[in-house]
């Protein structure tokens, strides 16, 4: 049975198993940083907003992820000094640079048409 649950209810014990997900579906995406997927997951771990996050639960595991959000809360929030602690000084700054364009940026707004 698949059980939704918002990420904040299960806690931060919640957070590796979100990072392992992250990894598993975008680590491909992230070979740059490091080609070992367990490193990538450790240093993603902190990044993820738990009230915005919602999981997908099979027998209490974590088996998906999701983020919901008003667009006023940012659903990654990561640090610099944790990915430079975890990827290395240059790569960790890039890291930083590349999350903050992709995961920080406003949501896009839907511009009403006018009719004339």
């Amino acid at each position: 049975m698949i059980e939704i649950k918002r990420a904040s209810e299960l806690g931060e014990s919640a957070r590796k198993q979100m990072s392992e997900i992250f990894v598993e579906g975008f680590g491909d995406l992230h070979t740059f940083f490091s080609k070992d997927k367990r490193k990538l997951a450790i240093a993603f771990e902190h990044m993820f907003v738990l009230d915005v996050f919602y999981v997908a639960l099979v027998d209490g595991e974590v088996a998906g992820i999701t983020a919901c959000t008003d667009g006023k809360i940012m659903p990654i929030d990561h640090s610099k000094k944790v990915l430079r602690n975890h990827l290395g000084f240059w790569k960790g700054t890039f890291a930083y640079s590349v999350f903050k364009r992709e995961f920080q940026k406003p949501p896009l707004m839907w511009v009403k048409k006018r009719h004339g």
